[in-house]
């Protein structure tokens, strides 16, 4: 049985070796066990390793993984058995790993599968899955769809909902209503949720056939709200009123909402949140990948929270450990532009463009920005400069570049003259 101690942060958190670091006060529910199950398509070469691959949509979908080795229980079927907290709204995919290489499942279009989701709200549940197919062998099969509308209790139609079936995703119209082609025939576990949280996570199995719709009316229930106040105790070796901020898998979190600095050197914050609703969250000095809290060994840190249903007031404590990741020492951008601008952007690009991050002001015209982590990368790190938290007004000198995974602190000291619109 599989524990997700290193991905999800209890009262005492264990790092994978052993040792216990008092991380929050706050406990989590009971964990319970939860079976993956899944069909794999038939020319699934014999032999190769599948595994279960849980994903962190804070950090961002491809970069905190966590692979998981699974088991045969036939000859293209695998399980695996593992034990997370109840109320754990699971987000994951399959992977195949041969002699050649990895390749992750893909749907029966061909078309990359970015995250399945399953629900675990009590013991014993089992998540019967099919894997369509791979990235790396297509094949043609006959499909079916899903289609319906959400409501609230009271029948209002609910907009912007997340449904999830088979990887396959959509949200709901100003009319509530959804469809979901390209299912292969089947059971198939049909999967609602709010993306702020307003509503309580809805999950049904459905049954598809081949060139048909399956009808689905769902009514959700509204989430309650509770008061929750955020205490954070920073690295030791934080810089004292270094905006900090707080992100998490909730549109509120997303946003980044800013923590108030205290005068014993914590931070604060307080949010209405939703109960009965798995959060996941980081504290960071960036976004959930740059400048995000990290373990003493350099991983990545994913906070969990899911506040009791019928709790109107939580306090958590919270201890971040360090800002770094890894041996690589910080770099330090500073920014000359013309003084009637008064707020700076940098925005950084490693693989794609990533959230840009408000700089620090320094004085009339003159901006700066320690960026701690990940400083580990191997290829050469692009960046610009902008006025705006769209980036569409940017440095007129284009993209810059910096070099990673350096023993000493650099110093980059760029001048932008002027500014120009996208």
């Amino acid at each position: 049985m599989k524990r997700l101690f290193c991905l999800f942060l209890t009262l005492a958190l264990s790092a994978c070796s052993g040792q216990t670091t008092q991380l929050s006060s706050y406990e989590l529910p009971r964990s319970v066990d939860v079976t993956f199950s899944a069909l794999l398509p038939q020319d699934t070469p014999a032999g190769e390793q599948i595994f279960l691959v849980l994903l962190d949509d804070v950090t961002g979908l491809a970069l905190n993984t966590q692979p998981i080795a699974m088991h045969s229980t036939g000859e293209q079927s695998v399980s695996l058995k593992m034990s997370v907290p109840q109320g754990s709204l699971l987000k994951y995919r399959y992977m195949r790993q041969g002699a050649a290489g990895s390749a992750n499942e893909a749907a029966a279009d061909g078309a990359a599968i970015e995250f399945r989701a399953f629900y675990v709200d009590g013991p014993g549940h089992v998540a019967h899955d099919m894997v369509a197919a791979w990235t790396d062998m297509r094949v043609e099969q006959e499909t079916g769809q899903v289609s319906g509308q959400l409501t609230a209790a009271d029948g209002s139609p609910l907009a912007n909902m997340v449904v999830v079936a088979a990887g396959l995703q959509t949200r709901t119209d100003p009319e509530g209503q959804f469809v979901l082609p390209g299912l292969l025939q089947g059971l198939h576990n049909v999967l609602a949720y709010s993306a702020n949280g307003s509503q309580r996570t809805f999950q049904q199995g459905a049954l598809v056939a081949a060139h048909s719709d399956t009808p689905a009316t769902i009514e959700v229930q509204p989430s309650s709200l509770a008061t929750v106040t955020f205490w954070l105790t920073p690295p030791a070796d934080h810089t004292a009123g270094t905006p900090v901020f707080l992100t998490g898998n909730l549109d509120s979190l997303a946003a980044r909402p800013l923590m108030i600095s205290q005068a014993d050197g914590r931070y604060g914050l307080i949010l209405q949140l939703p109960t009965g609703v798995d959060i996941r969250y980081k504290y960071t000095l960036g976004d959930g990948l740059w400048n995000a809290e990290h373990l003493a060994d350099g991983s990545f840190l994913l906070r969990q929270l899911i506040i009791p249903d019928g709790t109107s007031e939580l306090e958590i404590h919270d201890q971040a450990v360090s800002w770094s990741a890894g041996s690589a020492a910080p770099i330090w951008f500073e920014l000359q532009a013309p003084v009637d601008n008064l707020l700076a952007y940098v925005q950084f690009k490693l693989g794609d463009w990533s959230t840009p991050l408000p700089m620090w002001p320094l004085g009339p015209g003159h901006w700066a920005y320690r960026l701690n982590s990940p400083t580990n990368f191997a290829q050469m790190l692009e960046y610009r400069y902008c006025l705006d938290p769209a980036c569409t007004v940017l440095d007129s000198a284009g993209i810059r570049s910096v070099e990673g995974n350096q023993p000493q602190l650099q110093e980059i000291r760029d001048v932008v003259a002027g500014w120009q619109s996208e």
